[in-house]
């Protein structure tokens, strides 16, 4: 059957994008469809991670730190490395870098404002039904829709705010990554800032809550924290941005052969101890589009964990089960106790042996070794 499109993309996100990019840039690259439900990029939230490699979005980066603190009560620590600087990439951003890359290319269809309500999977293609009632074929379909009732043991829900105040005088070159402020059954709590110069941080109050929890989000939390913090400013609100990350989400897998691929969330993005997902997500759409560059079709299993790794990511999150109020002290052993870039290393999913052994040698005994086993 000739169909509409090689390869179509349900949704048109980070994920979709990434692979979008690569793929359109190959030698002898697929017909691509993008469904954006959006009709224009939106700064809907900011990606920030650990830069370890090169990547296409590159120049969607607008901040790069090379130093951070965690903070628990009257305890902190600051780490620093000089080979991966901690960055930022604005949404809007990086979308407008990627679509700029993608108008490049003519065998690249976006349409927008429009999203996928249903995708049938038969033998030799795929269909997708659209929300204007329109109906398309596709060779394959990856699929990065949120799913609608994800089944995760934790979540990692924020609301940040960006303020301005010209009263302000922030140290420009030092990211907050953790501020404890409770740890408990109802969640853990902390506040995360990011300087982006003197007079302007982004504030998030973070909470990573067992499944089931809500807690309250408010822009005048966000303003009490920061009024404690840097007293003599006053504040103006100029962004505003929230989220909600499933933490430990199982990727979703068919028992049978299929041509809908699950793409980003779905297929395990997100790192289930930490909510990253930037790296993870370039690494696994370089080595999708290496695969099609050479067999024509994607790889079907691609995995974003190491067994490994993803055992050591269920341990955690059963210790944060059994013992939450100690989650702020494991993560202050680790930034004291762990090599920067070891722990770099690990936090972005691509650890040494050697830096496995440093993480496990940092962290309590008994909590990690009856979680283990269990």
């Amino acid at each position: 059957m000739s169909c509409d499109y090689d390869i179509a993309f349900a949704g048109a996100g980070l994920a979709a994008m990434s692979l979008a990019v690569r793929l359109a840039a190959l030698p002898n690259p697929p017909s691509i469809l993008l469904i954006d439900p959006r009709t224009e990029p939106l700064r809907d939230r900011t990606w920030c991670h650990w830069q370890l490699h090169d990547d296409p979005f590159r120049s969607a980066i607008t901040h790069r730190w090379h130093h951070w603190t965690i903070r628990h009560h009257d305890q902190s620590t600051t780490a620093h490395s000089a080979e991966a600087p901690y960055i930022r990439i604005p949404a809007d951003r990086l979308h407008q870098i990627a679509q700029e890359k993608l108008s490049a290319h003519p065998q690249v269809t976006t349409l927008r404002g429009v999203s996928v309500s249903a995708i049938e999977n038969h033998s030799h293609h795929t269909k997708l039904q659209l929300s204007d009632g329109k109906k398309l074929t596709a060779a394959w379909t990856f699929d990065s829709r949120p799913p609608s009732n994800p089944q995760a043991p934790w979540h990692q829900m924020f609301r940040g705010l960006e303020l301005h105040s010209p009263e302000a005088d922030l140290d420009p070159r030092t990211v907050t990554l953790m501020d404890f402020q409770s740890a408990g059954p109802e969640g853990i709590r902390f506040f995360y800032c990011l300087p982006l110069d003197r007079h302007t941080v982004l504030v998030e109050d973070t909470w990573l809550v067992p499944s089931g929890k809500t807690p309250t989000l408010t822009d005048e939390k966000i303003l009490h924290y920061t009024a404690k913090i840097f007293p003599s400013a006053k504040w103006q609100i100029r962004h505003r941005e929230e989220g909600n990350l499933p933490m430990g989400l199982n990727p979703a897998q068919s028992k049978v052969p299929t041509r809908i691929i699950p793409w980003g969330t779905p297929a395990g993005a997100v790192r289930a101890s930490s909510g990253y997902a930037f790296s993870r997500i370039q690494r696994a759409s370089e080595a999708m589009s290496l695969h099609w560059s050479r067999h024509h079709r994607p790889h079907p299993g691609l995995a974003h964990d190491s067994t490994l790794l993803a055992w050591m990511d269920r341990v955690f999150l059963r210790v944060m089960d059994r013992h939450p109020e100690q989650v702020p002290d494991f993560f202050l052993r680790l930034f004291t106790r762990v090599p920067s870039d070891a722990l770099i290393r690990f936090l972005e999913s691509e650890p040494r042996p050697s830096d496995i052994f440093k993480i496990m040698r940092a962290l309590p005994t008994a909590p990690f070794l009856a979680a283990a086993l269990r």
